[in-house]
């Protein structure tokens, strides 16, 4: 049997500009060289704060336009990098993302509770897949995207290592297939979470609203 999680208003992920569209937000708008290089973790943010801002009215003050014009939208990536900021070696753990979420949240006068599951680099410290992706069902289920940082791809292709990127949806497949729904560089595409685990050697981790945000 087939099971599918998703956030229940992707059409909001929709940015525009002219004529041309993107489904989620790009590192690339940045104009500064090292924010396109490291700036995975804010943008990422950014699509997060905002589709909880256009869906729950206490989290509006999050991103009061609730514009997904391409230039507001980057105006919030830039306000976002003020609090996430990304070191030498960017922002490659889930304590610094809900550490930096978290203030940018204060500083909108928002308490903005964040779940994380940290997935290490020892495997013997990991949790099980199947405690992932309760916590991508949960999350999802509660119509919240989820930030996944993923330090090594693995036998996962088109997945780019030390990165940030938004998951707005999950299909379980009969055949063990855990199929998360991407937003990343302004592109939507589809990746097996669970092949994705059994073979990075790096790890990374989720971030997720707390639950009844």
């Amino acid at each position: 049997m087939e099971t599918n999680y998703s956030i229940s208003r992707p059409e909001l992920l929709t940015v525009t500009q002219g004529s041309r569209s993107w489904q989620g937000a790009d590192q690339l708008w940045y104009a500064d060289e090292w924010q396109q290089k490291a700036g995975c973790g804010p943008t990422t943010a950014s699509v997060m704060t905002s589709y909880l801002a256009q869906t729950r009215k206490a989290c509006s003050p999050l991103y009061p336009s609730g514009s997904w014009a391409q230039k507001d939208v980057l105006a919030l990536m830039e306000e976002m990098w003020k609090f996430t900021t990304p070191g030498k070696h960017g922002v490659n753990t889930t304590h610094l993302f809900v550490k930096g979420l978290t203030a940018f949240a204060a500083a909108k006068g928002i308490t903005l509770p964040l779940r994380e599951l940290d997935i290490p680099r020892l495997r013997l410290a990991r949790p099980t897949v199947d405690q992932c992706t309760a916590f991508l069902r949960s999350a999802l289920g509660a119509d919240q995207p989820v930030a996944w940082l993923n330090l090594h791809s693995g036998e996962v292709e088109g997945l780019d290592d030390w990165h940030w990127v938004t998951i707005i949806a999950l299909e379980e497949r009969r055949d063990g297939t855990e199929l998360c729904t991407l937003l990343d560089s302004g592109k939507e595409y589809a990746v097996d979470f669970r092949l994705w685990f059994q073979t990075t050697k790096l790890g990374g981790g989720l971030v997720a609203p707390g639950v009844g945000v």
